[in-house]
């Protein structure tokens, strides 16, 4: 079945030119002269993409896209301009259009223009068929997962958040554990209560304590009057307490008596207040390890860690990578109120990233794509450089790994993933050894940061000192 296209020009020698070339093409045309005519074949036909004329005799093109952006999301909209009239392009742009064409239209680039945006018709379709479906078969409050480790992680939330027993999220900085703590007070009996959050690296030691616990007035100087903490906030509900390893060692004696006893004093106050909350704690950091060298408290560490749950990092679930980019460019689309896709080649490269920032890093990177993208589709340039680099790097590595005058017996044997890790170490320590151990210089010869480079050598578990 052919495409069908949507113009809407008023003047009738470039109406019928432009007609002429789209049917040659084998697209099925439908004609308006202006919006009245536009607005009503819009409402009786099929559409797959429009070409619209900024000067219309009853509106503008610029009103009909306003109007059409909420109402045919899915349709791509095409604004033909003056030659030279870039303010008009540069608000079309802004309220979604795909794309715009200048006057007078030439027909190669009505074609290439009409060309891309069915192919991105057709991609933004099938993202929106795999939302759906992550929406209902992988998706838990937010956090979304087809990997074998984040199917581990939903189970276990679900599991878990039924008894009402304190909760250690450990996982890298990224890995979307404050998103898990969400999901497990949402599953739980408490998810009609409130969901109270702090950062325990985020506040200053001297005043974590104060807006833990509350204070009462006169407790120091500017405290005019009572005021409740989180803890006394989160009554009924949840406590999530994010990076739990920077707390002060002698703050952690006193939330040791929450865990146990269900109780605390304010700051200033002699009487002990009941604490009927869930407490969920996260952190980064190998706790055990503060705990043998007395950073952390040993008591504390068994109170919080009744039940553990890890956060694999994205590296560890890279076939999460495309359902959480068509999550988040999804997301961006309502914030932005326009329509993004990324090629289906493009996805699969970004799936071979290492982000070492996870999830986090994932959405840095979404959004300034979005913002830096000439059109509707994102392509790898928009992305930051270290990603760039990485996967220049990647793909040179691979080109050596399907180069068998290049593989020894023992690369033969592996699979292609192996294979490029195993040319990709070489690589670096061969760039090391030549630089004499100067990352930078290593890194520059290898087209890549120092960041990447350094992230690499610890992947690798690289011994540096013998290089």
């Amino acid at each position: 079945m052919s495409k069908s296209i949507l113009l809407v020009e008023d003047n009738k020698k470039l109406h019928r030119l432009i007609r002429q070339t789209l049917e040659k093409e084998g697209y099925t045309v439908y004609g308006a002269h202006n919006g009245k005519e536009a607005n009503q074949l819009m409402k009786d036909h099929w559409i797959d993409a429009a070409v619209l004329d900024i000067l219309l005799p009853d509106t503008t093109g610029i009103k009909l896209l306003e109007a059409w952006k909420p109402l045919y999301p899915g349709i791509p909209l095409i604004l033909s301009t003056a030659y030279g009239d870039v303010e008009d392009a540069v608000e079309a742009m802004k309220l979604g259009a795909f794309d715009y064409l200048t006057k007078p239209v030439k027909s190669e680039e009505l074609k290439v223009v009409i060309e891309r945006a069915l192919r991105w018709q057709a991609m933004n379709e099938e993202n929106r068929e795999l939302k759906k479906e992550m929406q209902t078969k992988f998706q838990l409050h937010g956090m979304i997962g087809v990997s074998e480790n984040m199917k581990q992680v939903f189970d276990m939330i679900q599991r878990v958040s039924k008894q009402d027993v304190t909760v250690l999220l450990q996982g890298e900085s990224g890995t979307g554990k404050s998103h898990c703590a969400k999901a497990i007070h949402l599953e739980s009996s408490r998810q009609h209560g409130p969901f109270i959050s702090l950062n325990c690296a985020a506040i200053p030691a001297n005043l974590l304590e104060s807006e833990l616990f509350g204070y009462v007035k006169g407790a120091f100087t500017g405290a005019a009057d009572n005021r409740k903490g989180k803890v006394e906030a989160a009554e009924g509900g949840t406590l999530f307490l994010d990076e739990i390893g920077d707390m002060p060692l002698e703050l952690q004696s006193k939330l040791l008596q929450v865990t146990q006893e269900k109780q605390f004093i304010p700051l200033g106050s002699s009487t002990t207040k009941e604490a009927d909350v869930r407490l969920i704690a996260a952190t980064n950091r190998n706790l055990w390890k503060l705990v043998q060298e007395g950073k952390f408290r040993e008591d504390l560490y068994y109170r919080l860690n009744i039940i553990g749950i890890d956060l694999p990092p994205l590296q560890e679930r890279k076939e999460d990578i495309p359902s959480l980019i068509y999550q988040l460019l999804s997301n961006f689309e309502t914030e932005h109120r326009r329509a993004y896709s990324l090629s289906e080649e493009t996805v699969k490269q970004l799936a071979h990233y290492s982000w070492p920032g996870n999830i986090r890093e994932l959405y840095n990177a979404l959004a300034r794509a979005t913002v830096l993208s000439a059109g509707s589709e994102l392509e790898l340039k928009d992305f930051p450089k270290e990603i760039q680099e990485e996967l220049n790097l990647l793909r040179q590595t691979a080109e050596k790994a399907y180069d068998h005058g290049n593989l020894n017996r023992d690369a033969e044997s592996r699979s292609l993933p192996e294979q490029m890790e195993y040319f990709e170490r070489n690589a670096i320590e061969n760039a090391l050894k030549e630089a004499n151990g100067n990352q930078s210089k290593a890194a520059e010869t290898l087209g890549i940061s120092r960041q990447s480079l350094l992230y690499k050598v610890r992947k690798y578990d690289v011994d540096l000192e013998h290089i």
